[in-house]
Formats: C-alpha cells, structure tokens, sequence
C-alpha cells in the first residue's frame, strides 16, 4: 500500500531531510507551545497515553513535543522507533496492535515499558519537494481501531504541525532578507560610523542606512508609526525611495519622498519620522532634514550635549507642498553625534532626558561596539516595547 524509495534514493532523501531540518533550527530549542498546544490537542481529542511530534535526523529521533504518561529521552536512535521505520511511507500509518505486527512488534517500546500495542501516525513534510522530516503519531498501551474520522482529524492536526515549521522557516527568510538591509561596514577618514537596529518582532518598522556619496557621507534614520509586519513593509517602501534619492540634497530628498509614499502611508493611517542628513567629512558640517524625528543628541568634545530638535511634521502628516527646514550642525574633532528611534527613549523613562543617560553610555565607553552592546544589554532588562534602533557616528 506505501511506495518506499529506491535504494539507491535513500542516502539523497536523508540527507535532504537533514539539511531541511538544520535549515528551520528547531531541532535543538527544546519545547515550543506553538508545537505543545496540537500535542495536547491530540491526545485530549483521541484519549491515548501520549502524542508526540518527531523529528526525524540522520540516525537520531528528536522528540520536539511530547504529552505522554511516560516521558521519553528527547533523542532516541531513529531505527528503535516507530517514525523511524516508517519514514518511507508515504502517507499515514495505523498499527492496531503492534505486537501482531511484524515490522513493529521488536521494537523496545513494544517489548519493554512503556509497552506500546497502538500506534498511529501522519508524516510531517517541509520544503517545495514535501520532504518527510518526522511525524506527528498516538500511542497507546491498549490495542485500539482508527476510524476514519479520527484519521481525518490527525492528518488535519499534521497540517497544522506543517504550517507551524512553515511559519518558522519563513520567518528565517525574512529574517535574513532583513539582515541583507542592514547598511555595510564603511570606512570614513578620521570618522567612525556604526548601528544597530532590534525589532520589537520578527518585522522593525525602524530603519536606518549610511552610503558615500562622492565627498559626503549620507546617513539616515527612519522610524514608521507602529510595529510588525504592516510597520515593516512601509518601512522597506520609504527605504527604498529614499536610496534612490542618494544623491540629492536632504530637503530636495525628504520633499520627493513624501510625493512617492504619503499616498501610502495615508491609506494605512500611518505615518514616519525621519532624520536624513549628509556631512562632509572634511569640514565637519553636516547638512540635515528632521522631519519630526528629534531624537538626534549632539556630544561635544568639551563634556556639553545639544539635543536637536525637530519643527516639522513627520512624512504622510506634512502639509503637501510646504517647504521643510533644513538645518545644520557641526562635528568638530572629538563630537559624537547619536541618533535613535523612540525605542531608545522607553529604556529609561520614555522623554527625552533618555537621550541623556544614553550619552552618558557613550561617555562611560566611547567604543561604538562596546556602546551597542551596552545599549543591547539594556533593552534586554528593560524591554522597550518598541523598535530599537541606535546609529553613532563620532569624528576622531
């Protein structure tokens, strides 16, 4: 009734199977309740002893989740168990009484505690090629028969174990497709630049980014109203109209942005902030538009701070056709200039005298690496509840 593959086929399907299951990087996080909650549905649905949902490596089951009488070690050799010899199959499995069945009945779990006569199980497939890579199966200690609604039921229970590693798998992608956002390392004379961006979720709805653009170093830091996915979307929306505005003076920069995305962002009620600047590293002097982000902190070399405030409104929320102001600063040798999203703000008491302590960090260890991971550490105590992100640019 169940094809098996080739022999020839069997070292390929394994070591697929492995490289799906290292891919989604859940076989060692241990319990998950999003895994827990369809084991504890199908054991209270059908009233066996355990449900389990199983991975399946090279040569070692991993039992992800478990709600079972018996607790079982979470790994054991693939080949002592039930998934494991079933893994050619390619459809559901229902043993009524694995004592009368040959292929079962010298397993240990047969033979010894917890002494195993049912067993029933639905594969769990990942990947474009529906690859098997474990099973979501029912023990029990008592011979029992499987109508067919109650194989419908855990198949549709499988489905939903599929969809959760699904879940997982994609939010990795994005994830990476988030980290490959992430500005690169730059080199600037006499200048160090560096950052950092913590999403409150998988999505930030923060974004910041630095390029050279002839003699002058354009640096930006956006913040969309909101979080998740929604936030994130606008966010890549806004970055990419701005990069292709790179060259452009910040006013001229900002101004074209918002004819391109207001639409946009009026349609999902939303707006953002924004700090866009462009400093010539020769002089110092640093060009910038703040369209209603404030959250800019100047340190100068002499020990005193300026904090530089926004009088404009945020992009989607400016009047259409008002001019912005353009404002301008300068980073003498030894000045630190930090901007944040309001993430920063919520690791202290939320206002702006948080923009304080946060150069008071800097002053404490004047490393960029060392600053962020300060500042990491600090939003691990003291959960923002919000997107974080912190960008520095020092002149030496």
């Amino acid at each position: 009734m169940h094809s098996e593959p080739a022999v020839s086929d069997r070292p390929t399907t394994d070591a697929r199977r492995a490289a799906l299951l290292a891919a989604l990087d859940v076989v060692e996080g241990g319990a998950e309740e999003r895994f827990d909650r369809i084991t504890r549905i199908a054991r209270e649905a059908f009233g066996v002893s355990g449900s389990f949902l199983n991975l399946a490596g090279l040569d070692v089951l991993t039992i992800k989740s478990q709600q079972s009488d018996d607790v079982f070690d979470p790994t054991i050799p693939l080949q002592d168990t039930f998934c494991g010899r079933t893994l050619a199959a390619e459809g559901p499995i229902v043993v009524p009484d694995a004592l009368e069945d040959p292929r079962y009945a010298d397993l240990p779990m047969v033979l010894d505690d917890p002494n195993v006569r049912f067993y029933a199980g639905v594969p769990i497939r990942v990947g474009d090629d529906d690859v098997k890579v474990g099973t979501l199966c029912l023990i029990d200690s008592a011979p029992r028969t499987f109508a067919p609604d109650d194989l419908a039921l855990l198949e549709e229970l499988g489905v939903w174990a599929e969809r959760e590693l699904a879940a997982g798998a994609d939010e990795d992608r994005l994830r990476s497709v988030l980290a490959g956002l992430e500005p690169s390392v730059i080199e600037v004379p006499g200048y160090r630049v560096g950052g950092m961006s913590v999403p409150h979720g998988v999505v930030s709805g923060d974004f910041h980014d630095w390029h050279v653009d002839g003699d002058a170093l354009v640096v930006t830091v956006a913040d969309v109203m909101g979080k998740g996915m929604s936030a994130g979307l606008l966010a890549a929306t806004i970055r990419g109209a701005l990069l292709a505005r790179g060259s452009e003076s910040t006013a001229r920069a900002v101004a074209g942005l918002e004819a391109q995305v207001g639409p946009d962002l009026s349609r999902a009620e939303s707006f953002a902030t924004m700090f866009h600047g462009r400093l010539t590293p020769a002089t110092g002097r640093m060009e910038f538009t703040d369209a209603g982000h404030g959250l800019a902190i100047q340190l100068h070399a002499d020990g005193t701070e300026t904090v530089r405030r926004s009088y404009d409104l945020p992009i989607g929320l400016h009047p259409v056709g008002a001019d912005r102001v353009t404002g301008t600063l300068e980073l003498e040798p030894g000045d630190v200039l930090v901007l944040v999203s309001d993430g920063a703000l919520e690791l202290w008491d939320s206002t702006l005298a948080s923009l304080g302590a946060l150069g008071a960090m800097w002053r404490d260890a004047p490393d960029i690496d060392t600053f962020l991971g300060r500042v990491r550490t600090r939003a691990g105590t003291h959960d923002p509840g919000d997107d974080l992100t912190v960008v520095v640019i020092a002149r030496d």
